[in-house]
């Protein structure tokens, strides 16, 4: 992956990646766009890493999308 013209790498769960490519599918950016503004944003995620804040970022995303009734029923 290039993140601001650097090569560079990182390890994610499948789960990750996937929700990853689904919030660039629909903010329509590619997935290293969305790295790139992520890779600036690691203090403000509170994450040390690029894997973290992309952690961090993909769960408050999908917390933030679920309707209510929603996050009831996946609790478990």
């Amino acid at each position: 992956m290039i993140i601001d013209g650097k090569r560079t790498s990182m390890r994610l769960e499948a789960a990750f990646w996937d929700g990853l490519a689904e919030i660039a599918r629909r903010e329509e950016v590619t997935v290293g766009a969305l790295c790139t503004r992520l890779a600036g944003e690691l203090e403000t995620l509170s994450a040390g890493s690029l894997s973290s804040a992309v952690r961090v970022y993909v769960l408050s995303y999908f917390r933030t999308a679920a309707p209510p009734q929603g996050r009831r029923q996946a609790r478990c």
